[in-house]
């Protein structure tokens, strides 16, 4: 039974098999049979046609023949134009389906039936556009930079930069409306028409609002107001910023002239002259100074600091003082930081203007003159500009310096007059400055730069010196044993600044990017110094302090006026050089997020890498006759200054000229021997070289909440360097023993988070507020590891490379209003709280190899607190009627006030910080129509703290200062201007007092002006 049933199972799968066999082979069979068929016939078959300029259905109905298809369609599966076959011999298929594509019709075949019908159409997505262009003056075609632009459809607002250009993208196709506001323009809606995918090129032209006013346009100076004001309007952080056009309503001839007028800031002045600036009552040295953006080398020794008397205004097209930082920013701006920004070249036009001026200095009776010459242009794919700008000069001081010391009168110590020095100075100033920019726009979204400038000061000073050094009082009027010292000493300086960037800036698809790389150097080059110093003494004279500023000698023998009198034995010359390079890279990417209608968050990275080497040079050198002396006699100067100190002295006769002094020491090098303590007590100690590398990145970002923009994030900045100095010793005797080199390397970082606060209360109106950190760096000289070490007087002076940066956490409030006539009303306040502040201690040494030494170093002390609040007012009063409609008010106050502990001998003290002007200010009055411009502004600043001593008593406190100055211009035509200015016309002085009261310092400059004109053909 089980074979029998095995024997049933294996037939019944063979049955099975062969029918599955069966069943597929059958298939096969089939599909081979239709693919023959269909390889024959259908629209596959060869066929040839020749039809020339036939209806579509004619060649239907003749391809139906030769194949036996039937073509199925209606009236919409057409062909309404002509159609041509050539002699063709193809498949039907081949010469029927171009046809059908051209005409969007598809087929489906039937067997033998073919259907025709329309192709559905494929809708492609559309692409988003863009709108790029400027704002523009509609009388003058000037851009506007800084104009705000609002999308109606999302409320976006774009910023123009700073040559008026805008760039927005993804925007829909279709009609986009953009309203265009700016400070002093009338507010203008523009429709534009984006089309899928392209790039809309825009011209955008506001009007003036004071067109209607007679007399009255925004050009020049107020179109230069108009810039700055809309700059500031719109930017994240506090700012003040001075456009070209306002420098020029000053008779300001540097940048550091330029700088007196922003309000928080005063000016360290230099021969009656603002060289280092002073920003909420902290030194340059607590902040920086930039040229778009990128850190400017020092022009100083042992200092970070820029002389910007080196800097003509006439270079510049801006200048902007940053009071806030924000993290893109560089973190060393615990006072401010001062970025210049160059002239560029401006879009669709050709800039050109010729500028001259010639003036005189009263003090010196000499002759001033200056001319510059920019020429620019802006195509579509380029755009370049050249600069040149001269100045020559004369600057001149009358300086009367006293010193005190302690002297027995009949049996009682007294506080005297120990020396008074008269030095008269003539100064001889040039100024070069060029400027280049080559810039390459591939696309309107990109820009390809390479600019460069520089900066070349030469000064050569004139001096004459007598100074009266007192032996014996014999009564409270009587002195004996006199001896007075009196010289010509030439010497000139050299403080140039080169800066060379390539770059470039691009904004594409909500995406933002700008790389910039810059060579910069700046020189300090004293390679004059000859000074010929000579003296007479054992003289006795009675003494007049009626008059304590200015004491009068009153000789009883000798003929002090008798050059042949005077004798020396020494010579002294010197050439100090110090150089500052630096290769800096920088890049940052920014992406724009809408969040919606209303909201928006702006994020941005980067970071920036520097490297700086920095040699300073000090040779100084004297050399001594080997026997005798030689009277001045023979080395007269012709230098005279009969009426010295406005009429106080007769600075005349008995000078020695230095340049003859040179002359005989070279030709007579056989008579002299050098002074080997004196050369390396003054030349080894301030010789140094080093290197800094500083690298930094940052994240920010920036929501903007409808009228709140919220701008937050962090930067890392990290400071290495390594310097090179001299430790030099002396024997008890004061005798020079050795110098030995010696480096150090170290660096110091840190993270500096900040927050700025921005809320429009209306277009016009913003309340601030800023929570930020900040560094300040030491000055080079002061890491050096340098030592000057003197046994004899138990005395010691010294860098410190153990020595941090100063970090301060800034709390800023401020209150902000953009008046419709031009005008700017504001109030603010704000809190620093410095850590590590850096200054130069005197203190004794307790303990160690140095014990009960006099030591001199900078180093890091306790906490500082500055605090204080500003106000500003400017304001074009076009509301008043008539003639008095071209009235303008300008002004600002600030009151300043610091705390810092410092040692002192009895006990600690607290002071105010040094340099800090407890209030400073600016007050000026305009006017300004038909084509006039007058003002006559002053500039103020209240007494301080010059230089701390070890008691309150011997503190150098300078004086409360106030300069009165005048300017004015005439447009003669469209193209032609004249202008004059005068400055301090009130003879402001300088002058420091001791602590206690006693006159130290006096400085006299007197007045000087210039007239001139400037010419725009354009």
């Amino acid at each position: 039974m089980k074979k029998i049933n095995e024997a049933n199972r294996l037939m019944k799968i063979i049955m099975r098999t062969s029918l599955i066999i069966s069943v597929i082979s059958l298939i096969s069979i089939q599909l081979v049979a239709a693919s023959a068929v269909r390889g024959q016939s259908g629209l596959d078959k060869r066929i040839s046609i020749n039809m020339r300029n036939v209806a579509f259905a004619d060649l239907l109905k003749e391809i139906e023949k030769k194949t036996g298809v039937s073509f199925v369609y209606t009236n919409k599966e057409t062909v309404e134009t002509k159609v041509t076959v050539h002699d063709e011999t193809k498949t039907a298929r081949t010469i029927l389906i171009p046809l059908l594509q051209k005409n969007n019709l598809r087929l489906i075949e039937d067997g033998t039936m073919v259907v025709l019908k329309k192709a559905e159409l494929q809708v492609r997505a559309a692409k988003p556009g863009a709108a790029v262009g400027y704002v523009k003056d509609k009388v003058s075609n000037q851009t506007l930079p800084y104009a705000t632009v609002i999308l109606k459809e999302t409320n976006q607002k774009y910023v123009t930069d700073a040559n008026g250009y805008f760039v927005i993208n993804n925007l829909k196709p279709g009609k986009a409306t953009l309203l265009v506001n700016y400070i002093g323009y009338v507010a203008t809606s523009f429709t534009v028409d984006i089309q899928d995918g392209e790039t809309a090129k825009l011209e955008l032209k506001l009007e003036s609002q004071s067109n209607d006013m007679k007399g009255i346009s925004v050009t020049g100076i107020r179109r230069g107001e108009a810039i700055a004001l809309s700059n500031m309007r719109n930017a994240d952080n506090i700012k003040y910023v001075l456009s070209q056009e306002q420098i020029e309503r000053f008779p300001d001839a540097t940048v550091g002239e330029a700088m007196q007028r922003v309000p928080g800031i005063a000016m360290d002045y230099s021969y009656g002259l603002p060289r280092n600036i002073i920003i909420r009552g902290l030194d340059q040295s607590m902040g920086s100074i930039t040229l778009n953006g990128n850190r400017l080398p020092s022009t100083q020794t042992n200092s970070r600091d820029i002389d910007l008397n080196g800097i003509l205004s006439s270079t510049v097209e801006a200048i902007e003082v940053n009071k806030t930082l924000t993290p893109d920013m560089d973190a060393d701006g615990t006072s401010g930081s001062v970025n210049i920004i160059s002239k560029t070249p401006k879009s669709g036009t050709q800039q050109m203007q010729v500028k001259g001026s010639f003036g005189n200095n009263f003090l010196l009776g000499k002759q001033n003159f200056d001319g510059s010459f920019d020429f620019g242009r802006r195509d579509n794919k380029w755009a370049y500009l050249v600069g040149v700008n001269y100045s020559n000069t004369y600057r001149g001081e009358d300086r009367v310096q006293k010193d005190y010391d302690m002297y027995e009168i009949a049996g009682v110590e007294k506080m005297k007059l120990s020396n008074l020095e008269l030095e008269g100075s003539d100064l001889h100033r040039e100024n070069l400055g060029l400027q280049a920019e080559l810039s390459y726009f591939p696309t309107e979204k990109i820009q390809i730069y390479a600019r460069t400038s520089y900066n070349k000061f030469y000064e050569l000073q004139t001096r004459g010196t007598k100074s009266y050094n007192i032996g014996e009082y014999t009564d409270e009027n009587t002195a004996t044993g006199i001896s007075i010292g009196a010289s010509g000493s030439p010497r000139d300086y050299h403080r140039d600044l080169l800066s060379f960037s390539v770059g470039t800036k691009a904004n594409i698809n909500n995406w933002k990017l700008d790389l910039d790389l810059t060579y910069a150097s700046g020189l300090y080059d004293q390679p004059i110094y000859y000074d010929g110093y000579f003296t007479y003494g054992g003289l006795n004279a009675g003494i007049d302090i009626s008059d304590p500023r200015a004491p009068q000698f009153n000789f009883t023998n000798g003929d002090v006026n008798n050059a042949a009198n005077y004798t020396t034995s020494s010579y002294v010359n010197r050439h100090q050089i110090a150089h500052d390079k630096d290769g800096q890279g920088s890049f940052n990417v920014q992406r724009t997020f809408n969040l919606s209608q209303k909201n928006k968050l702006m994020f941005k990275f980067g970071g920036r890498y520097r490297y700086k080497e920095d040699d300073h040079t000090r040779d100084y050198f004297q050399y001594m006759l080997k026997t005798g002396k030689v009277s001045m006699d023979n080395f007269l100067s012709d230098y005279s200054r009969k009426d010295y100190f406005n009429g106080k002295y007769n600075l005349s006769g008995a000078i020695a000229n230095g340049y003859l002094m040179e002359d005989y020491y070279q030709k007579n090098l056989s008579l002299f021997e050098s002074d080997e303590t004196y050369i390396r007590q003054n030349t080894d100690p301030d010789s140094y070289s080093g290197k800094e590398t500083m690298g930094a990145g940052y994240v920010m970002g920036k929501l903007t909440l409808d009228k709140l923009d919220i701008i937050t994030g962090l930067r890392y900045e990290r400071t290495g360097f390594d310097y090179r100095g001299n430790i030099v010793s002396f024997d008890n005797q004061g005798k020079y023993v050795s110098t030995n080199k010696v480096n150090t390397k170290s660096a110091f970082d840190g993270f500096f988070p900040s927050l700025n606060l921005k809320y429009a209360i209306d277009q016009r109106t913003n309340v601030r507020a800023a929570v930020t950190r900040s560094l300040s760096r030491p000055g080079y000289y002061d890491l050096v590891p340098w030592q000057e070490v003197e046994p004899r007087r138990k005395r010691m002076k010294m860098g410190n490379p153990d020595l941090d940066q100063a970090t301060s956490t800034n709390v800023d409030f401020l209150f902000e209003h953009y008046l419709k006539s031009l005008g700017l009303l504001s109030g603010g306040i704000f809190y620093k709280n410095i850590e590590n502040y850096i200054y130069e201690s005197i203190y004794t040494q307790q303990g160690g190899q140095f014990d009960k030494y006099q030591v001199t170093q900078t180093v890091n002390g306790a906490n500082a607190h500055v605090y204080g609040y500003e106000i500003a007012w400017q304001q074009q009063l076009t509301f008043l009627p008539g003639f008095l409609n071209g009235l303008g008010i300008y002004g600002n106050f600030t009151q300043i006030q610091s705390k810092f502990k410092v040692p002192g001998i009895v006990s600690e003290r607290t002071v105010r910080l040094p340099s800090m002007r407890p209030k400073v200010g600016n007050a000026s009055l305009s006017y300004e129509k038909y084509g006039f411009s007058g003002r006559i502004s002053l500039n103020f600043y209240d007494t301080f703290i010059s230089e701390l001593a070890e008691e309150q008593a011997n503190d150098l406190m300078e004086k409360g200062r106030m300069q009165l100055d005048f300017s004015a211009s005439q447009r003669i035509n469209k193209k032609f201007t004249v202008f004059m200015g005068i400055s301090n016309i009130n003879n402001a002085q300088t002058i420091l007092d001791y602590g206690d009261g006693r006159p130290n310092d006096h400085k006299y400059f007197s007045t000087w002006a210039n007239a001139g004109f400037k010419y725009n053909p354009f």
